[in-house]
């Protein structure tokens, strides 16, 4: 097992940096340079990262970013409608005279938590922990070939790849 660390990225390098010279992942040779899309707490971002992987960790990160995408674009606009027809029948109960209403909404209410819940659950096992993640200080990669991120910082510039522990 070779070593790992993390690494984290100036956000406004990321779009020049030059990739790793090995994969990021084992240190092997036999990889492809691939763009990454970065997720963020709320999805998928639009800033991508060029990465050196092999082709198992490729098809995963497009699947993620593939997914990630499809959730913000479909997912999260219709679980916003379906929770405005919530309210809205818990208002139209409260209204009326009928308290039939209240219950069913409740209902629904709970199932499209559940369902919000156990997709965005989903989505975070099916990343690689390899992925890169933006957040509020850099874009950070997690467990790194050591000696291939060492390398990959000498070939930037200073300060635009920073290795942490």
């Amino acid at each position: 097992m070779r070593p790992t660390v993390d690494v984290r990225l100036a956000p406004e390098a990321v779009a020049k940096l030059m990739p790793a010279p090995r994969s990021i992942v084992n240190g092997d040779e036999a990889a492809s340079v691939v763009s990454v899309c970065c997720l963020r707490q709320a999805g998928v971002s639009r800033l991508a990262v060029s990465l050196m992987v092999d082709e198992v960790t490729a098809r995963r990160f497009a699947r993620t970013c593939r997914l990630g995408a499809w959730w913000g674009r479909w997912m999260m606009p219709s679980v916003l409608v379906a929770a405005a027809v919530i309210l809205l029948l818990a208002v139209v109960d409260a209204v009326g005279e009928e308290r039939r209403l209240l219950s069913v909404a409740l209902v629904l209410a709970q199932v499209l938590a559940a369902v919000t819940l156990v997709g965005r659950l989903v989505l975070s096992s099916l990343a690689s922990r390899h992925h890169p993640r933006l957040k509020v200080h850099g874009v950070l990669i997690r467990s790194v070939d050591r000696e291939v991120a060492e390398v990959w910082a000498d070939l930037n510039p200073r300060g635009a790849i920073e290795i942490l522990g």
